[in-house]
């Protein structure tokens, strides 16, 4: 009989985190309105935000190390996301992400999670936008009224060395004529690398390309981050369910949307499950 489906499988794998039906019992983080609007400046005009370390090691070092035991144990590093705190980590940015989406936004259930190697020409994912529908428009004065927004948060130092992110900036699109049909043809000459510290934060509306530099010999660890999605209640669900952002799902919902996630990965990276393993673990779960 298959373990996946029993919490404490994943508890005793991974025991410095947790499985519960509990929502976020941290402090929110502040984040005063001259902030918050200077940061909508720059992310309007460039396409992006870039927050130093927001979060302290004691709030990174327990999933961190947690996706390296998956990893150890054979498991992708999305599986982190049967753990609480990923989701509790996130849900801290509260004051952030209701600036952009309103009070009453959504998790969009795409879970994102990277553990890239040390290893001299390892990589991420190659260019791409996060949702191909269109996620701004005009609020008429001269900004933008987002349907969604990425977040991506790095556990360990993402440096120039070992695979930082990159994006095309708005001011770089006016080489390309968008959407690309070959997100691949983007001139990195064009691009922006935004090496950060761990527990910063990099955000971007969905539609803005970016993608994750080649790993070089000179990296001294690997880049292990998280990503989450949300979306403004105010519009159709981009992607169903759209899921209560301030606490997780249970734990069998949680189960159920890891495993989708496969085929959402299997386009852009291998996650070292093959297809055969995964139509196992779909049929165990019955999903």
């Amino acid at each position: 009989m298959s373990k996946l489906p029993d919490p404490e499988y994943w508890c005793n794998l991974v025991p410095e985190l947790t499985i519960s039906d509990q929502g976020n019992d941290q402090a929110f983080l502040g984040f005063p309105p001259d902030v918050l609007a200077g940061i909508s400046v720059r992310f309007h005009e460039e396409g992006y935000l870039r927050l130093p370390p927001v979060f302290a090691e004691d709030d990174l070092d327990p999933i961190r190390n947690g996706i390296l035991a998956l990893a150890g144990a054979g498991y992708p590093p999305v599986f982190i996301y049967l753990f609480d705190q990923p989701y509790h980590l996130f849900a801290r940015l509260r004051a952030l992400i209701g600036y952009f989406l309103g009070d009453r936004y959504a998790l969009l259930p795409n879970f994102w999670a990277w553990n890239i190697p040390a290893t001299a020409g390892a990589h991420g994912w190659p260019p791409h936008q996060d949702c191909q529908a269109t996620t701004r428009f005009s609020d008429g004065n001269g900004g933008n009224l987002l349907i969604s927004l990425s977040l991506w948060v790095p556990l360990s130092d993402a440096t120039l060395d070992n695979g930082c992110m990159s994006v095309l900036p708005r001011a770089g699109e006016k080489y390309y004529d968008l959407p690309l049909e070959d997100p691949g043809s983007i001139d990195p000459v064009h691009g922006l690398a935004l090496p950060v510290a761990a527990g910063s934060v990099l955000g971007w509306p969905q539609d803005l390309y970016h993608w994750s530099n080649q790993v070089t010999e000179k990296a001294h660890g690997p880049r292990i981050s998280l990503s989450l999605e949300f979306q403004n209640r105010a519009f159709d669900p981009l992607t169903e369910p759209l899921l209560d952002a301030d606490r997780p799902p249970s734990f069998d919902d949680r189960l159920r949307l890891v495993c989708q996630q496969f085929s959402k990965y299997q386009h852009m990276e291998d996650t070292g499950f093959t297809t055969t393993r995964i139509n196992e673990i779909h049929a165990g779960l019955r999903l």
